[in-house]
């Protein structure tokens, strides 16, 4: 990704200190430490590598919540291998991270939507282990995404996020009561208001994986509210 060309500046001419200005994208990024490497050749490059090891170790801790309450057997560092990874939420195909939300879950409070996207997208992968449908899966994270934070993680993904609002409190459980109780995933506070709702959601889904018509009933009469409400009926 190319974000145009910058000149490399001098503090003065008696000191070794430099300073390359950049973009206002990477603001987010300041104060992390970065490993610094030249690459010689016949087009020298000055790379800038940060260190995202708090943000690895967020998404591992929310991994490892996330398995707990789904009574799953899994290691314990999140498979990133099998993620989308991006620098800034990106709109993928797939089972998405982004490295500026992993930051942001390392230094509570924790912004809600960094927390509903990162678990959104680390719950999608958990689900083909629990059993769940794969074309049940994106739906899936995206319901843990909403069901923790009471907010949908990404743009289209409403259906999920009401299905599950729906459950929740047909079960007395209140969307967004794990990020209520705490705004960090780490708080024991957290991790008790989030493991009865993420259960609910794991034996919701292997119900729908079962009987994928029930699925597609409720998403139909979720359509025709939708409609009716937007046709002011």
């Amino acid at each position: 990704m190319e974000f145009g060309v910058r000149a490399i500046r001098s503090a003065g001419q008696g000191s070794g200190s430099v300073e390359v200005t950049l973009p206002a994208a990477f603001r987010g990024l300041a104060g992390l430490p970065c490993r610094l490497a030249l690459r010689d050749g016949l087009r020298p490059e000055i790379v800038l590598q940060p260190d995202l090891g708090l943000a690895r170790a967020a998404f591992g801790s929310l991994w490892r919540l996330l398995c707990e309450a789904f009574a799953l057997e899994a290691p314990a560092d999140a498979p990133l291998a099998h993620l989308t990874l991006s620098l800034w939420p990106i709109e993928a195909s797939g089972p998405a991270l982004a490295w500026a939300d992993g930051l942001a879950l390392a230094a509570p409070p924790v912004p809600g939507p960094a927390l509903a996207r990162s678990a959104a997208g680390l719950a999608a992968i958990a689900a083909e282990p629990l059993g769940i449908a794969r074309g049940l899966a994106a739906a899936f994270g995206a319901a843990c995404g909403f069901a923790l934070t009471g907010l949908a993680p990404r743009p289209g993904q409403e259906a999920a996020a009401d299905l599950a609002a729906q459950l929740l409190r047909l079960r007395d459980l209140s969307p967004g009561g794990a990020f209520r109780a705490a705004e960090d995933p780490a708080a024991p506070a957290f991790r008790a208001a989030a493991a009865p709702a993420l259960a609910a959601l794991v034996d919701a889904h292997l119900d729908w994986t079962a009987r994928p018509e029930a699925h597609a009933a409720l998403l139909a009469d979720w359509r025709r509210g939708v409609t009716l409400e937007l046709g002011g009926a």
